[in-house]
């Protein structure tokens, strides 16, 4: 079913089996959800039925041949793939009687994440608004952000180049310098662009903001490997990292075999399953490559991903956006009827609840259903 739980519709999938034990899962959005409820609904279902979800892997190879004419391994057809994933981890870990985190890939290596806050400066180009930025973070306990780059024209709606002007390099050396001013030296800060550089300003940018030893700049190039993205990462200064448009381990393998990134970032929600994206992590991880996550997900696929990231060794910090009243990004946490408070001084809980640990309020779930929606039942 279709609901509205942050910024974006977020698409839920519920399993059922007879033996009493339902699964929960979250697919990463379309435009409007209808291209996940489509295929999980005409093509997927009559896959499932009568399946055992133990044979989770089989199941995530006959969901995805059959939707290679819905565009095989890459967009909403793996979307679909990845929350129904979601809901067979969620059944297998209350059958077993475990946490997700506990049985995915070996165990659990820790049990709290942490978290990097994806937010900015009202100005990052004032000081004194980087001081109440950096008040925030330390309030939250975080002990890492992720800002996004400045520029004359915006990535979304306005990208009408990809060189960036010597005011623009300018601009950013003395906002990310307002920004390390305000917070210390020890958060860590990320340099956030959108894909939206050629190779000589993605170069130029990292020379410009090297002094304040970013953590990385993420995804400063188009979203496709060539070989410009190693060339960058041979001659770049700070670290660079991509990853939260690419889906499955057949996109991940050139940038990590070719030295294309110093550190990857996985978006669980639409990477073909939290399994797929331990494959990947593995990967990274056998070519000393460090793994963070991306996520713009509602809270079910956040609780998921973060139980996934419990589970990998290289791991740096999950992507997390500010919570207000009860609202942010991620959606509101308060649908998850959770054991815990979901981010505590800076790192995302994890229950020792089976399953991902969360008992849905589903009277405030109600709330956020699209119009014209009707409940699982």
């Amino acid at each position: 079913m279709l609901t509205n739980l942050g910024a974006r519709v977020s698409p839920l999938v519920k399993i059922e089996t007879d033996a009493g034990i339902s699964g929960i899962g979250e697919c990463h959005h379309d435009s409007q959800g209808h291209g996940a409820k489509d295929i999980i609904l005409n093509v997927f279902k009559p896959i499932l039925e009568g399946e055992d979800p133990f044979d989770l892997e089989q199941l995530v190879f006959r969901m995805s041949t059959n939707t290679s004419f819905y565009g095989g391994n890459h967009g909403i057809a793996t979307h679909a793939v990845t929350g129904v994933e979601m809901a067979l981890w969620d059944i297998i870990g209350k059958a077993t009687g475990q946490p997700v985190r506990k049985i995915l890939g070996g165990g659990s290596h820790v049990d709290e994440v942490r978290a990097y806050l994806s937010s900015r400066p009202e100005d990052m180009l004032n000081e004194d608004s980087c001081a109440e930025y950096a008040e925030m973070v330390e309030n939250g306990g975080y002990t890492a952000v992720k800002v996004d780059m400045l520029r004359d024209q915006h990535w979304l709606r306005s990208l009408e180049n990809r060189q960036l002007s010597n005011a623009e390099v300018d601009m950013n050396a003395r906002g990310y310098q307002n920004l390390r001013d305000a917070l210390g030296s020890d958060i860590d800060i990320a340099v956030h662009c959108h894909w939206e550089l050629n190779f000589d300003s993605a170069l130029r940018l990292a020379r410009a903001v090297q002094d304040v030893r970013p953590w990385w700049m993420e995804d400063p190039m188009p979203i496709a490997y060539n070989e410009q993205w190693t060339r960058l990462t041979e001659q770049s200064p700070i670290p660079i990292l991509c990853g939260e448009n690419l889906y499955r381990r057949e996109d991940f393998r050139p940038f990590i075999v070719n030295a294309g990134v110093h550190k990857i970032e996985i978006d669980v929600s639409m990477a073909g399953g939290l399994l797929e994206a331990k494959k990947i992590a593995d990967l990274a991880e056998t070519y000393y490559i460090p793994v963070a996550t991306h996520n713009v997900a509602g809270p079910i696929a956040t609780v998921a991903s973060a139980n996934w990231a419990a589970s990998v060794r290289e791991f740096l910090a999950h992507e997390i956006f500010p919570f207000g009243e009860n609202w942010s990004m991620n959606g509101d946490p308060q649908i998850l009827g959770y054991d815990k408070e979901l981010i505590k001084d800076g790192y995302i809980q994890l229950s020792d609840r089976p399953g991902f640990g969360f008992d849905l309020n589903e009277d405030l779930l109600k709330e956020y259903l699209l119009e014209g929606e009707e409940w699982w039942g």
